[in-house]
């Protein structure tokens, strides 16, 4: 079956977070991608921090959602991404090397393909992981390092460093089992960790040494480029709902009416600390039971604020250091940066010069672009049209009968 005119070209990106499915469907034929359609579901049933709880409920927030943007005979035509926004991801580097002595070799996609899943066999990974992705870093020419691309070259020696994205297995196939429950193919999984930085760091920054701060509801999560490489993630339990416990805990009230006042009346702007207008902090039946002057309320909340900050500023210093990078340009992305003045709250308290990572180079409504809780799936646009290309040139062979041969087996799998 030939695929409909207006699909072709477009995909749709998923992007199951710690509080929210989201999808995106995009046009890819320009330079940028552009965004078409946007859905988001808050809370979405049968998903808990990221994860499945629930396989039917989550199969049938995932069919509602996609069913939003393309009706279901369409879904097979167009190529789905999945970006996966849990707190349980690991990054790991592996190398290792063939060679090809007494001759020399033209490196070829075959030569390629073959130290990398060398270097996936024998990296020592716990058996509970699963890989979600294996990225390579560099490549080791005879003894010339750091290549991106080794492709027509000669050498004795072709060696790899593949960077390793993992999860637990058991969690990952059920979020896994739960697009399979609704036939769809999933052209693969990938850590927020992974995407977010083609969507908002410019090359720059890379080379330079630059640390995310994305801070989650869940989770924070620090992401290190140096040299123009991925240098390490860390993961920190210093998410957003540690400011909703530390209000639930002030006022003895239920966690979810603390996320309630958190979202409505929490701010870092300090021309809002005057204010004495009420603060509802209990609301049943559409009356208010309990209430806080919003000054009080603001007070305690700057103190718990920069509590939280400090811990994770320090583990950012440690990380950074411990990486050989010092003085990293500072992004914060994720929900819980969008706080209003939350920028001039960092210079003020932490002498910290930053900015807020919003999404670069893609056609978008600016809600879209403006929004750090979105870079991960706009990064995962981006990251099709760089760096996927760049890994399919690694990949498929130069030859014109070894393309031929793909090309024909392409055809056979669309077609038959």
């Amino acid at each position: 079956m030939t695929l409909p005119p207006d699909l072709k070209q477009k995909c749709l990106v998923l992007y199951v977070g710690t509080r929210k499915l989201v999808a995106l469907l995009a046009d890819l034929r320009e330079s940028q991608p552009r965004v078409l359609h946007k859905e988001e579901v808050l809370f979405p049933d049968g998903f808990e921090k990221g994860y499945v709880c629930n396989l039917q409920n989550a199969a049938l927030s995932l069919e509602k959602i996609m069913g939003a943007i393309l009706p279901p005979e369409a879904w097979e035509h167009v190529s789905v991404y999945v970006v996966l926004g849990n707190s349980g991801f690991k990054f790991y580097r592996f190398s290792s090397c063939e060679y090809y002595t007494p001759d020399k070799r033209t490196i070829s996609s075959h030569e390629v393909q073959s130290v990398v899943q060398q270097t996936r066999s024998v990296a020592t990974l716990p058996l509970s992981e699963s890989i979600l992705q294996a990225v390579p870093e560099s490549f080791l020419v005879n003894d010339m390092a750091a290549v991106r691309n080794p492709v027509g070259l000669e050498a004795e020696r072709l060696g790899v460093t593949l960077q390793l994205y993992t999860m637990d297995f058991q969690n990952f196939r059920n979020i896994v089992k739960a697009f399979e429950a609704i036939d769809v193919d999933v052209c693969g999984y990938f850590p927020k960790a992974l995407t977010v930085a083609e969507s908002v760091l410019t090359d720059a920054e890379k080379q330079e040494g630059v640390l995310i701060i994305d801070i989650g509801d869940d989770a924070a999560q620090l992401v290190l480029w140096k040299n123009g490489y991925l240098a390490g993630i860390r993961g920190l339990s210093a998410g957003g709902s540690e400011l909703t416990r530390c209000i639930a805990r002030d006022y003895h009230i239920e966690e979810r009416d603390a996320d309630k006042v958190k979202f409505q009346f929490a701010t870092l702007d300090e021309s809002e600390r005057v204010s004495e207008e009420l603060v509802p902090l209990v609301t049943r039946n559409e009356k208010v039971q309990q209430s806080v002057h919003r000054k009080e309320f603001l007070d305690r909340f700057f103190a718990h604020a920069k509590d939280w900050m400090s811990g994770i500023l320090q583990e950012s210093k440690k990380f950074s250091e411990g990486e050989g990078v010092r003085y990293p340009h500072m992004v914060f992305t994720g929900g819980s940066v969008m706080m209003d003045g939350f920028l001039e709250w960092m210079q003020k308290e932490f002498g910290i010069e930053g900015r807020i990572g919003v999404s670069r180079q893609i056609e978008a409504p600016q809600e879209i672009i403006r929004d750090p809780s979105l870079a991960p799936v706009t990064g995962m646009l981006r990251w099709i049209m760089t760096a996927k290309q760049e890994n399919e040139a690694l990949f498929t062979s130069r030859s014109f009968m070894a393309r031929m041969i793909a090309a024909v087996r392409a055809w056979f799998t669309n077609y038959f």
